[in-house]
């Protein structure tokens, strides 16, 4: 995501700083930070972790995101816009690890001084296929029948972007592709697509799950998931 948005920030003109470990710049130790924020006007946060428990997940976001916010504000950094996913505040995933993580960010966000634009996006495309390896278990996907709603990565990208230069500082941004499935027969298609055999199986879940659907205003994307023929909701 980040090298994505920098090579399209880069191409509409503005200068881009990048901010990861490779760029000598740990935003948990605060390494590197405050020298990478000098002249900085906006930070864009897609920092990910692969920490999924509660605990992990939780400090890495909202430590990483309150020493952006500390050294952003002696930079005089003016914006701060942060990726997100929709439905992270709902109720059906407080028990996920990731999502309370991302729910941490986005409080953490918005309590500081500088104005935080939130941009939330459903699952990528391109996401999918490790989405299946997720639940795999013993060779098996076990996947229940809840909706799942997938975006174009690069459309994200450019949302990002408006998020940057033109979109109001401060506003929350949803976005999802133009089809919803169900997850499931999402995960048969892919798989049989790609002439993996493993056999998908229906199993019970919260089948109302709001995690990875929109049920509000939102974007939607034009650009439909690559694999043609599966039932849309």
């Amino acid at each position: 995501m980040g090298a994505r948005l920098a090579s399209n920030l880069e191409e509409k003109g503005i200068e881009v700083v990048s901010g990861g470990l490779e760029d000598g710049i740990d935003v948990i130790s605060n390494d590197g930070l405050a020298d990478a924020l000098v002249g900085v006007d906006t930070i864009v946060n897609v920092l990910n972790t692969d920490r999924f428990d509660p605990e992990g997940a939780i400090s890495f976001f909202e430590t990483s995101t309150k020493n952006l916010i500390s050294e952003g504000e002696r930079a005089g950094v003016r914006h701060h816009v942060v990726l997100s996913i929709v439905g992270v505040g709902d109720e059906n995933a407080s028990e996920v690890g990731y999502y309370l993580g991302k729910v941490a960010q986005e409080r953490t966000a918005r309590s500081g001084s500088i104005p935080a634009t939130i941009v939330r996006a459903t699952q990528f495309q391109s996401y999918v296929p490790v989405l299946a390896d997720q639940h795999t278990v013993d060779g098996k996907v076990l996947a229940p029948r809840s909706l799942i709603q997938p975006v174009e990565l690069d459309e994200v990208v450019e949302l990002l972007a408006e998020a940057v230069t033109t979109l109001e500082r401060g506003s929350v941004v949803e976005i999802a592709g133009p089809d919803r499935y169900y997850l499931d027969d999402l995960f048969r298609a892919t798989l049989a697509e790609r002439g993996d055999d493993r056999e998908v199986v229906t199993v019970a879940g919260n089948e109302t799950s709001n995690a990875l659907v929109p049920h509000g205003d939102h974007r939607t994307g034009l650009v439909r998931y690559p694999i043609a023929g599966i039932a849309t909701v």
